[in-house]
Parts: structure tokens; C-alpha cells; sequence
């Protein structure tokens, strides 16, 4: 999947274009192009990152967001009756993972391929995962890209919003 390949070779797939940010940030955010948009040519999707005055940092950030995008879009198949976690999520427990870690793009996948497997039900993705249906909740509701995203499909197959009472 893209979000797995090294940054030179999603790079080669992707359209990076600088541009001058507006809103806030003095004459050094105003006079250069530093804001960036990268976008996946094959899916068309798209990151965008302005808050730094560094292009060098915006990037960075714009292609990790891509990355994250990425992995909420494309999906494969599953099959919830053979499942095994990937080695990988082991030390992870509670789906307890840094945004800014390089395996986080793999756990969405891996999160939203179990979900779309399970007709966006928690407990059986959960039970997948081998983990709480309180686990894989506070996993989603910790990005609000993630919550936003499955309360949408949830919506569209008419099923209620999940709900957070921390």
C-alpha cells in the first residue's frame, strides 16, 4: 500500500507543490512559498500543511498527514473468521500508538480494513484486534480524522454516530 513505501518512492507518486500561505504568521510567511500540497496522483488525495514557516517542516508534515489520509481511503478485504493480529501491533497494547510513529498509517488500515469487515461494528473489529470495544473507541476518538471518518460511513449504512462519555 502507498502509505508503507519509503518517503523518495510515495514521492515519485505524488505532485508536491509550494505555495504562499495567508493568514497569520508575519512577512517571512507572507513573502515565501512555504506552505505545501502534496497530492497522491493515482488517488488524487491530497495533504496540505501551513502552520510552519519552513517548507523543509511543512513537507514533513504534509506527507505524514498523506500517509494518514492514505490509510483511511484504501482498503482490502478481510476476513474476520481467520484474522490474526500482525505481529507488529504486539507491543501496542490498547491500540495505544504515537501519532508520529512510522507504523501508525498500518494501524488505521488495519483498523478501518476490520471495521468495513465487520460493517463499521465496533466489538467484532475489536474482538479482531484482541483488544476492548473501549480500546478500539478511545484508538478512534484520539484523532478526530479517525472519529469523523467512521461516524460518516457509520451514517451512510444508517447506523448511529459511536458516542464518547469520558
Amino acid at each position: 500500500m502507498p502509505w508503507e513505501l519509503p518517503d523518495d518512492k510515495l514521492l515519485a507518486d505524488c505532485r508536491v507543490e509550494s505555495f504562499v500561505s495567508s493568514g497569520p504568521g508575519g512577512q517571512k510567511r507572507h513573502k515565501t512559498n512555504a506552505a505545501v500540497r502534496i497530492t497522491h496522483l493515482p488517488t488524487k488525495i491530497h495533504a496540505i500543511e501551513t502552520e510552519s514557516r519552513s517548507n523543509r517542516e511543512n513537507k514533513i508534515h504534509a506527507l505524514r498527514d498523506l500517509r494518514h489520509k492514505l490509510a483511511m481511503e484504501l482498503r482490502r478485504d478481510v476476513d474476520l473468521t481467520i484474522y490474526q493480529p500482525p505481529p507488529w501491533l504486539s507491543p501496542y497494547e490498547g491500540l495505544k500508538m504515537n501519532a508520529k510513529n512510522l507504523l501508525y498509517p498500518a494501524l488505521i488500515s488495519e483498523v478501518f480494513d476490520l471495521l468495513k469487515a465487520a460493517h463499521w461494528n465496533i466489538a467484532p473489529a475489536a474482538a479482531a484486534l484482541a483488544v476492548s470495544s473501549s480500546a478500539l473507541t478511545r484508538f478512534l476518538h484520539a484523532d478526530p480524522h479517525l472519529w469523523a471518518k467512521v461516524n460518516h460511513l457509520r451514517s451512510g449504512l444508517g447506523l448511529p454516530p459511536l458516542k464518547w462519555d469520558r
